[in-house]
């Protein structure tokens, strides 16, 4: 009888064990280590080698097929920085993979509906709007599902995760966006590697520039113009800098009559083999 109640109880007992004996492993993300090496090699800051990329494309897919694999209740389960770190490296891998599978990128539009057509005329001959469905597209398996740029970037990393500052870090392949990053985010070091991107943005002329006035005007790319409301508004793009900055920088950024202007965006693709605009 002994005997019995005990393998009743091991074999109760062995579900258990299996559930709770690895707990990290079961619920592991991918290791970003293998997007980190790809990024080493291709991104020449600010811009991307496409052409290096094109050579080693099955390192790129054998990553987003991680990405793919990776199911939402593991994600779920993972610290919040890990998660937005896991949205961050998805965007920018599929906007790799897209531009990789069109490149080089030519004028065209053939398929366009008339209103993406009129929009992408006005765009460089190499932009990413001469690519099809190329925001609103699902073409990329993240998560166990195909998903569209937009939906990762407006229905996932902007409403779940309310950081302004995942603005300077996905990558929409323009000349003009935020650069790449030449490594993957990591959720143990994402504050730190968030904080470099706005850094990094200020440090360009081209990107931001306090210029001297009365009053004062702050000018900044234009992403932030698009996206003014996840910083409390246009006049909330000054406060969210001023942490960044000191002395007579910080005092005109903050003060009540301060004026927000915006570059004009060069939409070129981010191809060290390419002509930027007006270049």
């Amino acid at each position: 009888m002994l005997r019995d109640h005990s393998l009743r109880f091991l074999a109760a007992l062995v579900p258990l064990l299996l559930l709770t004996a690895w707990p990290g492993q079961a619920q592991s993300l991918p290791d970003h280590g293998a997007f980190t090496e790809l990024l080493e090699e291709i991104v020449e800051t600010p811009l991307v080698d496409y052409q290096v990329l094109m050579q080693q494309r099955d390192r790129l897919d054998g990553y987003v097929d991680a990405l793919g694999r990776t199911s939402m209740s593991q994600l779920e389960s993972a610290p919040t920085n890990d998660q937005l770190a896991f949205w961050l490296n998805a965007y920018n891998a599929c906007m790799l993979q897209l531009v990789a599978d069109h490149y080089p990128i030519e004028r065209g539009g053939v398929g366009f509906s008339q209103r993406v057509r009129n929009m992408a005329t006005s765009r460089p001959d190499n932009s990413v709007w001469w690519i099809r469905d190329v925001f609103d597209g699902e073409f990329c398996t993240v998560a166990g599902e195909e998903r569209s740029l937009d939906e990762i970037e407006h229905e996932i990393i902007r409403p779940v995760f309310e950081e302004p500052r995942i603005h300077f870090a996905v990558n929409c392949a323009a000349y003009d966006c935020p650069q790449l990053r030449e490594e993957a985010y990591v959720g143990d070091r994402l504050e730190e590697q968030l904080d470099d991107q706005v850094e990094r943005l200020m440090a360009m002329s081209r990107h931001f520039r306090i210029e001297d006035g009365n009053p004062p005007t702050l000018r900044v790319n234009r992403v932030l113009d698009w996206f003014s409301e996840d910083f409390g508004g246009e006049e909330g793009i000054p406060e969210f800098f001023a942490p960044y900055l000191s002395g007579d920088e910080r005092e005109a950024v903050l003060r009540d009559d301060v004026q927000v202007d915006f570059f004009d965006y060069d939409w070129t693709l981010n191809d060290v083999h390419a002509e930027p605009e007006g270049s």
